[in-house]
């Protein structure tokens, strides 16, 4: 069952468009369908790589050490602790 509401417009010359009606047509699938699959391929592939977080070797031992071995909290951190407790926020 396709659930699909939302409409995509594009606009390209008249050839463009027959290339791809006519490939569209070998392949057997619709317009929409032989338009839409590689660009959401790449849009994922694209979102995927920006969601990602890349950092040297270096970086990732320097980040590993801080995680186990923090710094002792500072007098303005601890502050800040009392002052959130204080004010009983539930954050889970």
């Amino acid at each position: 069952m396709n659930t699909a509401t939302d409409r995509l417009e594009v606009r390209l010359p008249p050839e463009e468009k027959g290339l791809l009606t006519r490939a569209a047509q070998i392949e057997g699938v619709k317009l929409s369908q032989f338009v839409l699959a590689p660009a959401l391929k790449r849009a994922r592939k694209i979102t995927a790589n920006a969601d990602r977080v890349k950092v040297s070797a270096r970086g990732y031992d320097s980040l590993l050490d801080a995680l186990a071995h923090p710094p002792k909290p500072t007098k303005a951190l601890i502050a800040a602790m009392r002052e959130y407790e204080a004010a009983d926020i539930q954050w889970r």
